[in-house]
């Protein structure tokens, strides 16, 4: 968004006529409107008055107002007439104009060292562990080698998150010519990079860490180990550099190379309006979070915990360059910075989610929710490049009953039942497929063009496993229940090969302990009540209690107590090209019951996963994951017909 900051109180701006003309090239009309000349610098207005000045381009408004400025009129008429422009048109004529400006980096060192002497280690900390990371390198700014970290003289480094772009000609690390433990980066680097090492060097840091050229691509030990541990590696360090300008590596950063930042335009209005009290100045704003928003780096799944991860943050757009700690956001053009209340912060305001947004592990759900609306270039990356947030909950998640995975998904109440629990219901996440505003393309998505939205290699029972298609938008989020109608089930975790089957209820802590390490289940077996459910899709002959259904929606045809309880469910939201949405066609799958919810009108809702065979496999079948449902009932009765056809099943959830 690109807001006009402390406009005129009784003007209010309105766009009028075709808007694409605002995106065209203004060449032609620099030429055709006195009020910019070529450089996008405000030109002298009718009476002569100095035009904006190199150094704040700003104008003092002397001539008088056209008729439509002063009604109201802004916008597509005063970049597209040709008649002269008063004032406030140049002014907004000039704002989408290019005009050259440069990073202050004594601003920017004034962020800093507020920071570091108000905000102490909830900032930073020097790192002290970072030995225990194997093959940890960094990149010397000022010999321009690759070197290993136990090298370096002091601790103290910064980090680059950028957007890698999909071609790139430049050499990685296991290119780099060099001599024992010592590489040297090539000649030419991609330009996003070699402007980080400037910033490095002008904010008197010496060491920076870059993925493409300090992870050790040929040793495959080191490589996972440093995928694994980059909540150490961007927590730890000084400062990220955040690149969320362009669509590639060889964008640079604005500001500090040959791309210039877009500028910051101005005027004054004193003396022209007639109100009371009017204010002083007209001043093009850029919201910071609205900058991200728009970045093709926020688009990616890469960039997503490298920014949550860092303690500081300076981060380059087009439109400016702002710094975030975990205390304050600074900006340029402002005197104050923005506090990120540690109670009650503004997320409307905060670039990045401050450490209250954080501070409850149920708020997982939140990041992983916004880490699956993003892009991967390849499947198998969805969980190493959300690896480090998990492990950051999981430091935050006292672990003295074992009862997590990867985080604690949901309190524990119940000593002959709680830990199974806990994985149980964590296995009942909501997965919501909403049309895609903008119809992403297959290959943005991922390297394979698949129909159904699922990723290859990952079990279906995890969200992991499931991603965005071209035409339907995943949405994930936590669901909270109640341990007090649980029905009982047991879990136990398959590994690869079949040859180690662990028992959650007695092997919980193993089992994180082998995910800590990378290594996890193939399969789980689940012995539970189930039964065989049919549904179809079409309009419901009775509704569902308490909501109107004219629509199709999914009506359970079976068992018959879901029938005579007039089962329907409206709320069903199925993976895309999962189950064909044919009405009179009857789907068959099983059901696998978890727990209930009891209504103070008598209603109940039994809570289920639906699951279908896939593939016929030593002797048995494993199932899918379809989806999270549930079954409404309209009385006690109803349920107990329905329990009365559970059966006991083990059935291998892949």
């Amino acid at each position: 968004m690109i807001a006009a900051q402390l406009q005129p109180a009784n003007l209010k701006p309105r766009i009028m006529g075709d808007t694409s003309d605002l995106h065209r090239t203004f060449d032609e009309k620099r030429v055709k409107s006195p009020g910019v000349d070529g450089s996008g610098v405000l030109a002298p207005v009718n009476d002569g008055a100095p035009a904006a000045s190199d150094n704040n381009s700003a104008v003092a408004v002397t001539a008088p107002w056209c008729d439509d400025c002063k009604s109201g009129w802004w916008g597509h008429r005063i970049i597209t007439e040709s008649s002269p422009l008063c004032p406030v048109c140049s002014f907004l004529l000039a704002s989408a104009i290019r005009r050259g400006l440069e990073v202050d980096y004594q601003l920017i060192t004034k962020w800093l060292d507020d920071c570091g002497k108000h905000h102490g280690d909830a900032c930073f900390c020097s790192p002290s562990d970072l030995d225990l990371i194997v093959g940890f390198q960094l990149v010397d700014c000022v010999s321009r080698r690759i070197i290993p970290a136990s090298e370096a003289d002091g601790t103290i480094y910064a980090t680059l998150s950028y957007v890698w772009g999909t071609t790139s000609s430049s050499k990685t690390s296991e290119d780099i010519d060099g001599e024992r433990s010592v590489k040297t980066l090539p000649n030419r680097l991609p330009q996003v990079v070699e402007d980080s090492i400037r910033v490095v060097n002008e904010l008197g840091f010496r060491y920076l860490w870059v993925d493409k050229y300090c992870i050790p691509q040929d040793d495959t030990s080191a490589k996972h180990a440093q995928i694994r541990l980059m909540d150490r590696i961007y927590s730890r360090s000084a400062m990220t550099i955040i690149a969320a300008a362009g669509d590639d590596e060889e964008y640079g950063l604005p500001g500090v190379g040959s791309r210039q930042f877009k500028p910051e335009l101005r005027i004054e209005l004193a003396g022209v309006l007639t109100c009371a009290e009017p204010p002083q100045q007209l001043r093009l704003y850029h919201p910071p979070k609205d900058d991200i928003i728009l970045s093709t780096w926020n688009t990616r799944g890469w960039t997503y915990q490298e920014a949550l991860l860092s303690r500081r943050r300076l981060v380059f757009t087009d439109n400016q360059v702002f710094f975030q700690c975990q205390q304050m956001m600074y900006e340029e053009g402002k005197v104050s910075p923005t506090l990120a209340s540690q109670n009650n912060d503004d997320p409307s305001v905060l670039a990045f989610p401050s450490p209250a947004a954080i501070s409850l592990s149920y708020t997982v759900w939140e990041r992983i929710r916004e880490f699956v609306e993003r892009k991967l270039s390849f499947d198998r990356d969805a969980l190493d490049a959300i690896s480090g947030i998990l492990n950051m909950y999981r430091s935050m998640s006292a672990p003295s009953n074992g009862s997590r995975l990867f985080v604690r998904f949901a309190p524990v109440s119940s000593e002959s039942f709680g830990k199974t629990w806990v994985l149980a219901s964590s296995l009942l996440w909501r997965s919501s497929w909403l049309d895609s505003a903008f119809g992403w393309q297959k290959n943005e998505l991922s390297s394979e063009k698949l129909d159904r939205p699922r990723r290859k290699g990952f079990p279906s029972w995890t969200w992991v496993g499931w991603k965005s298609t071209s035409q339907h938008v995943l949405i994930v989020s936590r669901v909270v229940l109640d341990e007090e109608h649980a029905y009982k089930c047991a879990i136990r975790a398959v590994y690869e090969g079949h040859n180690v089957d662990l028992s959650w209820e007695k092997d919980a802590e193993q089992i994180l302990k082998n995910s800590a390490l990378g290594l996890h289940p193939r399969f789980l077996d689940i012995k539970g009540a189930c039964f065989d459910v049919g549904f179809t899709w079409g309009k419901p002959e009775t509704p569902y209690p308490y909501q109107d259904s004219p629509n199709d929606t999914w009506i359970y045809t079976e068992p018959v107590a879901c029938k005579l309880a007039g089962c329907t469910a409206p709320n069903l939201y199925m993976p895309p090209n999962t189950l064909e949405q044919v009405a009179g066609k009857v789907h068959r799958l099983v059901g696998l019951t978890f727990t209930k919810k009891k209504f103070e009108d008598g209603r109940v809702e039994v809570i289920i996963l639906l699951l279908q065979p896939v593939e016929y496999s030593a002797g048995r079948w494993v199932y899918e994951r379809v989806t999270k449902a549930y079954l409404g009932f309209r009385d006690q009765q109803s349920v107990e017909q329905f329990e009365a056809g559970l059966e006991e099943r083990e059935l291998r959830l892949g």
